[in-house]
């Protein structure tokens, strides 16, 4: 099996058909030991493949962001789950529009919040665990530069429970913000055996291929 992901991979990186991406990120996320915590990873670099196509993925990408704690991450994939006629017009239209409403006012909400939780993160934690969830909350709205800062702060001051989890979400942050090299740098950097490194080598596949 890790000979055939191999395979996958370099299929992959030389011709990026959606099938040979969704066999190889499915091998990734079965492997024995992978961290059920990183799912919504897995989604992430779904979206950023343009893989999602079913209610069902949407669906569960949104929920899990809420659960994360991403309100604006599941704003933007429920409304993008609604764009292209996946949400909304189905048995189940009525459920997906409550979801819709509730990733909407949750996100109106963080909003009002984040600033003090940046304050709170900074001044008061002893370790950098809120300061990376609040950097990631910054990159789900679209203010990169500022998620990437306080990313980076939370990793130095240490103590998180998921380091490598943290890296991984700086090296997206940093491709989301543009800065392609920087983010395969920080990629490179992940490592461990719970899933996360593999899906920063999956990254670095996909960042080496953008324009």
């Amino acid at each position: 099996m890790s000979g055939y992901a191999a395979t996958l991979e370099k299929l992959v990186a030389y011709y990026p058909k959606k099938d040979y991406w969704t066999e190889l990120i499915y091998r990734i996320e079965t492997k024995p030991g992978f961290s059920s915590h990183l799912g919504l990873d897995v989604y992430r670099l779904k979206v950023a493949l343009g893989l999602p196509s079913t209610a069902g993925e949407f669906v569960e990408m949104t929920e899990l962001a809420l659960q994360a704690g991403f309100p604006a991450e599941a704003k933007s994939i429920v409304d993008r789950g609604f764009a292209v006629g996946a949400l909304g017009s189905g048995p189940d239209a009525d459920r997906e529009k409550r979801l819709r409403d509730l990733a909407t006012k949750s996100a109106t909400q963080d909003q009002r919040s984040l600033g003090q939780g940046e304050d709170e993160a900074a001044v008061a934690a002893k370790d950098g665990n809120a300061l990376v969830n609040t950097g990631f909350a910054y990159v789900a709205r679209g203010q990169f530069q500022r998620g990437i800062e306080l990313l980076d702060q939370g990793i130095r001051k240490g103590g998180l429970k998921r380091p490598e989890e943290a890296k991984l979400h700086l090296g997206i942050a940093y491709l989301r913000a543009g800065q392609k090299e920087q983010a395969v740098r920080v990629f490179k950097t992940v490592q461990g055996a719970d899933g996360a490194a593999d899906l920063a080598r999956l990254w670095i596949i996909y960042a080496t291929r953008q324009a």
